[in-house]
């Protein structure tokens, strides 16, 4: 059990519910359903010790709501529009107009003072939001409980001084290749989810950039009639040999789908590769494109980027229509970097979403 936390938050108000924001344009969101999660969240702006956090919630979970908080609560909720209330060490602020205003103290109201004399800043600012019954906490087991929840959201983090490093604390990866001598990679893991999301539409006359035609069944590519290979090196199971940046490797609208698995990221200009693909795609074709987000250099031949979702958008805008699917979140991200493998890791946290910590990038493209 740990017994520091430290508040990190950022809550708005949406269909009078409050919810829990995680992203710069509010992409992951969670409501916050019970008045006393409120509390709790306040509690530990001021307090770290999960013991001395329960006896200050003790005290002030059933004193009345102070007027004059709640008065001057409702004077900020009425000027401030379309608000973030960020809640931190220490600091508890209502920021106009969202995180547009985040850095921008003209646009902020403090409310750490108030907030430290009372805690109850949080239940009048919200008072007129919607919220499921409270279950009663009368134990100390009932409010470890409710922090652990708050934490698993990640609207309480370890305090300051007190995170656990543990195998973390090292200057080198777990494993010098991205994992494969643990288990499977994880940019790998995400790569079967897309081929799954995939299969069935990759079909015809194919050509897959940087691979071998073996990969045919390892992806179980089952409504393939043809499927070719190109790289610029020969070696078995690639059929052709050629540069993806020369138009004139491969025929004109040839292809009924081209698939791409981490390939861009070595080319030294993708967007004329990506032009070359839009060329050698007959209409209706598709592309299936997979790049690395968050990876280590791996410099074979050359390593030049890691295109990110809107530059994904970006490279295929002259496709008549796109798809992009984003894997990733902040553990694996740091589980990539360190090359800890997917068995390591439970399938929720594989699974879980986050839109600012991509670790793979994927695209279907139709021309």
């Amino acid at each position: 059990m740990r017994n520091f936390y430290v508040a990190s938050a950022f809550l708005t108000v949406k269909d009078y519910q409050v919810w829990a924001v995680f992203d710069w344009n509010q992409n992951k969101t969670q409501v916050i359903d019970k008045k006393k999660l409120l509390i709790i969240l306040e509690i530990f702006i001021h307090e770290k010790s999960l013991e001395a956090a329960y006896q200050h919630f003790q005290e002030i979970n059933y004193l009345p709501v102070s007027q004059s908080v709640l008065q001057k609560c409702r004077e900020i909720y009425k000027k401030s529009g379309d608000f973030i209330v960020a809640v931190a060490n220490k600091t508890l602020k209502v920021v106009e107009q969202g995180f547009i205003n985040i850095l921008n103290p003209e646009k902020q109201y403090d409310l750490d003072t108030i907030s430290k004399e009372t805690c109850q800043v949080m239940r009048c600012l919200f008072a007129q939001e919607t919220f499921a019954a409270d279950e009663e906490i009368s134990s100390f087991e009932a409010f470890n409980q409710s922090v652990e929840y708050l934490a698993t959201l990640g609207l309480l983090s370890p305090a300051v001084n007190t995170l656990e490093w543990g195998d973390l604390r090292r200057n080198s990866p777990l494993c010098p290749v991205f994992g494969f001598t643990r288990g499977t990679p994880i940019d790998r893991y995400y790569l079967g989810q897309f081929i799954r999301e995939i299969r069935h539409q990759v079909a015809g006359t194919v050509l897959e950039l940087g691979g071998i035609v073996e990969n045919r069944e390892l992806y179980q590519f089952s409504h393939v009639t043809e499927y070719q290979t190109l790289d610029v090196a020969p070696r078995p199971g690639v059929t052709q040999v050629g540069d993806v940046h020369d138009l004139a490797a491969i025929a004109p609208e040839s292809l009924d789908a081209i698939v791409v698995f981490n390939v861009l990221e070595h080319c030294h200009n993708p967007w004329v590769v990506i032009h070359n693909i839009y060329s050698w795609l007959k209409v209706g074709g598709q592309c299936f494109c997979l790049v690395p987000s968050a990876q280590r250099l791996h410099d074979m031949p050359g390593d030049y980027w890691r295109p990110l979702p809107d530059g994904m958008k970006q490279l295929f805008q002259d496709f008549s229509q796109q798809k992009l699917y984003v894997y990733g979140n902040p553990l694996t991200v740091v589980a990539s970097f360190m090359a800890i493998s997917a068995e390591e890791l439970l399938s929720h946290e594989l699974d879980n979403f986050h839109p600012d910590y991509p670790v793979v990038t994927c695209m279907v493209a139709r021309k």
